[in-house]
């Protein structure tokens, strides 16, 4: 009985110290690594869902972000200066300078993005005060340029004439001064002249004020100007002139005026340039990324002044009569006051790129309407997803059934 005792304990022995066998272990490496591929391939897909999301997200906050940029900047375009687009303001040269410098008109090409508009130097020194102007296809990439005018006056845009203009003190004689604030900026036309001069209230001493009775508006301050960049046209030609009226257009504070171009950029940015440059910098600022293109047409209504016509409102290229130089060129300036409207195509493009091609090879920016412009996609650029965003901007002021001269004086 010892010996069939011990060997029931050796058997036992052996069988708890036994291992896999070699197929056993197999099996199992086998499933553990189904396991770890099932697993791989989740974090995969999740990762791949993840950089879709985020990509369509960046796109939509780009989109908007521009959208909205945009929009602020058109929306009042016009204000301060459309109400009397038919007697010298709207389409006029500025002759802008800003503590002495001449700004306005400009000896040189804008800065990049923009250094195509109107053909660079010297055509650009021919641009005009207008609410909106399209140059097509000037900025990086054949992409269009946008320049919105406006300005904030403070009793509805409505202008008032210039009885004269005294060198000696610098102030302006008008038949009233209600509503005029110190540090206001002024535009100053007239009928038949082409070049208008920008200038600025002065605060004085004690600072001006509208009181009643007032008749004189001294001039000063950082936009303090007299005459054009020739010196052919000043305040006192301006006002001494015989022929129609010399008006003046207070459109309001500095802070408040924005004369503003918009452009995409090589490196698919959107970027604004102050032609008053206001910050002192003459440069582009940029605003949103994974801006690629940028399109746009006027909403034209070309009965916009007759109270009795029905509306006409169509969209329409900026070529031809609409082209930037021609619009311009028009006086008085009746297609530019029949503007009342922009319509934006925005080619935008996702920051995160993805494994694979998700773009298409092309894209076209205003399909279907007059203008619309297919905008290639380098293979290389195909790994971010990219998207179009359209917006139409109302301009409120262009819209305004404006009173004829007659009501207005």
């Amino acid at each position: 009985m010892a010996f069939s005792f011990h060997s029931n304990v050796k058997l036992r022995l052996r069988a708890s110290q036994g291992g896999f066998t070699l197929i056993e272990l197999m099996v199992a490496m086998a499933i553990g690594m189904i396991v770890v591929l099932a697993v791989t391939g989740m974090i995969v897909v999740s990762q791949t869902h993840e950089r879709v999301t985020t990509g369509a997200n960046d796109m939509s906050q780009s989109g908007a972000f521009t959208a909205t940029i945009l929009d602020n900047s058109i929306r009042s375009a016009g204000a301060g200066f459309s109400q009397y687009w038919n007697r010298g303001v709207m389409g006029c040269k500025l002759n802008v300078k800003r503590d002495g410098a001449q700004i306005l008109p400009r000896t040189t090409a804008l800065p990049a993005p923009f250094a195509a508009v109107m053909g660079g130097s010297p055509g650009v020194a021919n641009l005009r005060l207008a609410p909106l102007l399209i140059a097509q296809g000037q900025s990086a990439g054949g992409s269009d340029v946008l320049i919105a005018m406006s300005g904030l006056a403070n009793v509805g845009d409505v202008p008032r004439v210039v009885r004269t203009y005294t060198d000696a003190d610098s102030k302006l004689y008008l038949e009233n001064t209600v509503s005029i604030r110190q540090g206001d900026v002024l535009v100053v036309s007239r009928e038949g002249t082409t070049d208008c001069i920008l200038t600025q209230v002065d605060g004085g001493t004690p600072p001006f004020s509208d009181t009643v009775g007032q008749t004189a508006v001294p001039l000063g301050g950082a936009y303090f100007n007299t005459e054009s960049a020739d010196g052919s046209v000043t305040l006192n030609t301006l006002a001494l002139n015989s022929a129609g009226r010399t008006m003046l257009s207070a459109i309001g504070s500095a802070d408040n005026l924005q004369m503003q171009a918009f452009g995409v950029g090589a490196d698919s940015v959107l970027y604004r340039y102050d032609l008053l440059r206001s910050s002192g910098q003459d440069a582009s600022e940029a605003m949103a990324e994974g801006v690629v293109a940028m399109r746009a047409i006027y909403g034209v209504d070309s009965n916009i002044d007759d109270p009795d016509a029905t509306r006409s409102p169509a969209w329409q290229e900026p070529t031809g009569d609409f082209d930037l130089s021609a619009l311009i060129a028009q006086s008085p300036p009746t297609r530019m006051r029949s503007i009342t409207a922009v319509r934006i195509a925005l080619l935008v493009r996702s920051n995160a790129r993805q494994n694979q091609v998700v773009a298409d090879a092309s894209y076209t920016l205003l399909e279907g309407q007059p203008g619309a412009a297919t905008v290639s996609v380098a293979d290389a650029d195909r790994h971010y997803a990219h998207r179009i965003v359209e917006t139409t901007i109302p301009l409120r002021s262009m819209m305004m059934r404006l009173l004829p001269p007659e009501e207005l004086l």
